[in-house]
């Protein structure tokens, strides 16, 4: 669920924000899905292994930036995009503002399961 979850978060996030900003524009929409499906597999296993041992904010600061450097980094990938570095910083902190919400979630929901 966590997975599927941040799937659709990326997806439409990144997506929204190319029809809002005229600057920010991936050349091909292939893109877009690429990138949400690489942080969301990613995200969904640093949830596993990251979360437990590093907590809460370290793990969504760590999260943030590493959204930041991927989605900045895709336009490479695909030539005539355009993503500037504020617009993708945009787009780490408030995916990492929702990251660290669903930590809660996830590290709460493990407690409860533990004996």
């Amino acid at each position: 669920m966590n997975w599927l979850l941040k799937i659709i978060m990326y997806t439409v996030l990144i997506h929204s924000l190319q029809w809002l900003l005229p600057e920010f524009h991936y050349s091909h929409w292939t893109a877009t899905v690429v990138v949400a499906l690489f942080l969301a597999t990613v995200g969904h296993f640093a949830d596993q292994w990251v979360l437990p041992r590093l907590g809460n904010p370290i793990s969504s600061i760590m999260g943030g930036l590493f959204i930041i450097g991927t989605v900045w980094a895709a336009q490479f990938l695909y030539p005539g995009s355009t993503v500037p570095l504020s617009v993708a910083a945009v787009i780490g902190i408030v995916l990492g503002v929702v990251e660290a919400r669903m930590h809660q979630e996830i590290l709460r929901n493990r407690k409860e399961r533990l004996p």
